[in-house]
């Protein structure tokens, strides 16, 4: 059996084909990834020239895609780890939260380390699967309970659906 690239405990279940990461440690990154996809897809698009921004948006939209998924992770990664630090430093009243939260810093850690994993996680979610709309464009983000379901805002589809911590 491997060893888990982000806390070196034995992977149990192969949730990513091409890197080692145990359950434990992939639904924290899923948490992670839940809050940087929200951010990166929430950016309105700016209202002079229109149709000129329309024109290039359309003929670079796969390559902006891409880019704005790797253009702040590093910011992301940072913010997160400063947030989880502080709640470690204030301590918890909770020993299971302590130990997310221990185990969320070697996720941050890791993915300081290992940028390009963005691009990895994100490659299936730039389009929807059903009408192939560009979900930077095209998304609608929905509560429900503990989730967060972002969903093509064309066709209804559901992309990804995000269990969302209220604690960070």
């Amino acid at each position: 059996m491997e060893t888990c690239d982000i806390c070196g405990e034995l992977q149990d279940f192969k949730i990513f084909e091409e890197y080692s990461i145990c359950t434990t440690c992939a639904d924290i990154m899923e948490d992670v990834m839940g809050e940087y996809f929200l951010r990166t897809i929430w950016k309105s698009e700016p209202k002079a020239h229109g149709a000129y921004l329309k024109y290039l948006n359309n003929t670079t939209k796969y390559i902006s895609d891409y880019k704005k998924l790797s253009q702040k992770s590093d910011k992301h990664t940072k913010d997160v780890s400063a947030r989880v630090s502080g709640v470690l430093e204030n301590g918890s009243d909770h020993p299971s939260k302590k130990r997310y939260f221990e185990h969320m810093q070697k996720v941050l850690e890791w993915l300081g380390a290992t940028p390009y994993f963005y691009h990895y996680y994100f490659k299936d979610y730039y389009v929807c699967p059903t009408c192939h709309a560009s979900i930077f464009e095209k998304y609608t983000r929905r509560d429900v309970g503990d989730w967060m379901v972002i969903s093509c805002s064309e066709c209804d589809t559901v992309i990804k659906k995000y269990f969302s911590p209220k604690s960070v």
